[in-house]
């Protein structure tokens, strides 16, 4: 495990511009920034235990989270990414039910961690922190079903060709992009083995679809062929 810690961040300020916590008043992002709990995560830091009783949410400042279920074999099905701008555990957290995923850094991170009591007080004194809350627990399940459905629904080829065309611009043909996470967590988001994920690439780079440069970096020569595989 790395020791290596992310740069400082000032919660305070970054609190007045993270959605939703920007509806609240500045009398009340500063109780909640008085009362929360900085976190500083190491990369392979287990955050949540599946089965965990939840005390709270994760706000992530720096870093990249992942929230992840095994299987009975052992293999990773990941549920969401955590970027910086997002959080993790309200459902568990506001339905006072034991968490459903793992939560684990995959970077350096830091967190700050506000209890529910913090949350759910709020939510009551704010009603446009909790409309805003809503919102976001609503988008939260329809990418979820999102999820799901392409999951359910499309083929091992049809998935990756569906998420490499969502990384590019609606109206190109061609394009470069640039995957900024492991080929091993894009396999376990499109709930495929890393060596299916390795096969459909190459076969894609084979129909002149895809030209992989390097590890990270990835030109989509025919997209309107890719979003047609991905569609049909």
């Amino acid at each position: 495990m790395s020791c290596s810690k992310p740069p400082a961040v000032d919660t305070q300020d970054l609190l007045a511009r993270f959605a939703p916590f920007n509806m609240l008043d500045a009398a009340e992002r500063a109780r909640i920034q008085n009362a929360a709990r900085p976190i500083h995560a190491a990369r392979g830091e287990l955050l949540v235990q599946q089965e965990d009783c939840p005390r709270g949410i994760h706000l992530v400042f720096a870093g990249r989270i992942k929230c992840f279920v095994l299987s009975p074999s052992g293999g990773e099905k990941i549920v969401r990414l955590a970027d910086p701008g997002s959080f993790f555990g309200e459902e568990a957290a506001l339905l006072n039910r034991p968490h459903i995923v793992n939560a684990q850094a995959m970077s350096p991170s830091e967190l700050l961690f506000v209890p529910t009591a913090l949350l759910r007080e709020a939510m009551v004194s704010s009603t446009p922190f909790s409309v805003s809350m809503s919102m976001w627990l609503a988008t939260a399940s329809y990418d979820l079903m999102s999820t799901m459905q392409v999951q359910f629904q499309l083929s091992g080829t049809q998935r990756v060709a569906h998420y490499l065309t969502r990384l590019a611009p609606d109206d190109a043909e061609h394009c470069e992009i640039r995957l900024d996470i492991d080929k091993q967590t894009i396999a376990a988001q499109l709930n495929l083995t890393p060596e299916t994920l390795s096969r459909i690439l190459s076969q894609l780079t084979r129909e002149g679809m895809i030209q992989p440069r390097g590890r990270h970096i990835m030109v989509l020569s025919k997209l309107s062929e890719l979003r047609s595989c991905a569609a049909h």
